[in-house]
């Protein structure tokens, strides 16, 4: 699949900068598996900022990118990323996606298309790329409307509603990775921008449980997994929807507890849920 998106963006006169930098490849991993394949190596195109007033982010065009290889209408893709449709069909042909069979496309509700992973995992800093596109002349940077089209500070996440970034999010916590490393993770995978703090918020109302004493600031793809796998089976952890709040949390055979309710719903800034719960189960009872 990767090979294949490759192979489209170089017919399609992208640089392996746009290569590395849109699927969060590293270079030499991009020029290596081109010779691999024995394409020839394009040429070396360095990304410039954007003059667009409504840039493409990192997330918009490999959510475009998993959408289109899936199958998924145009017009439903449009609706996802709101965009027009000759927009889609525009950066659709920048990035040199091949046209589908139209027999084979399927529209689909947008939180559907939300819900859809990526055919690939990417794993290279963005970042670095992205300051250089911000810096305008040495001392100087642009504003965020002029910053690069990938530039992710408009990535967003709702925290239980995105089963996606959910379940990687909690992978990366229940591996025990330092919260530095794991808000790492979620901008070089996902674009998404994360404090310390805010990571160790979203561990805590998701109910992640972590062994302190055996956290990591390592990343390797093949030791998370493991980790991760080894704790969940240990805690006999289980994703569960609170009815309350309708969004997702953890839940785990080995401690028990509310299956049903998260405990946030119990929190200070619920206490209006909470009254409005009492008083229906109250008539409820009458």
């Amino acid at each position: 699949m990767v090979d294949r998106l490759r192979t489209g963006m170089i017919g399609a006169g992208r640089g392996v900068e746009a290569l590395s930098f849109y699927l969060g490849l590293d270079e030499e991993e991009v020029r290596d598996r081109i010779a691999a394949l024995g394409l020839a190596q394009p040429k070396d195109k360095r990304l410039r900022r954007p003059s667009s007033a409504n840039p493409w982010s990192v997330e918009d065009i490999r959510r475009l990118i998993a959408l289109w290889l899936d199958n998924v209408a145009t017009v439903s893709i449009a609706a996802t990323l709101a965009r027009s449709s000759s927009s889609i069909h525009g950066k659709r042909r920048w990035l040199g996606l091949s046209v589908r069979d139209r027999q084979n496309v399927e529209e689909r509700p947008v939180a559907q298309c939300r819900k859809t992973p990526l055919p690939w995992r990417p794993t290279f800093d963005v970042s670095a790329i992205v300051a250089r596109l911000m810096t305008r002349s040495p001392g100087k940077t642009v504003g965020a409307t002029e910053a690069v089209a990938a530039f992710p500070d408009n990535v967003r996440w709702e925290l239980g509603r995105d089963e996606e970034k959910d379940r990687r999010f909690s992978i990366l916590a229940f591996a025990g990775l330092r919260s530095p490393a794991l808000a790492r993770r979620m901008l070089i995978e996902f674009g998404v921008h994360l404090t310390d703090s805010a990571v160790d918020n979203r561990v805590s109302r998701l109910q992640i449980v972590r062994d302190r004493r055996n956290m990591t600031n390592h990343y390797d793809a093949e030791e998370v997994e493991r980790r991760a796998a080894e704790s969940m089976s240990r805690l006999g952890a289980v994703l569960r929807q609170c009815s309350e709040l309708n969004r997702s949390f953890w839940w785990f055979r080995s401690i028990g507890g509310n299956r049903t309710t998260c405990r946030e719903f119990y929190s200070k800034k619920n206490q209006a849920k909470q009254a409005n719960r009492a008083c229906a189960d109250a008539m409820g009872m009458a």
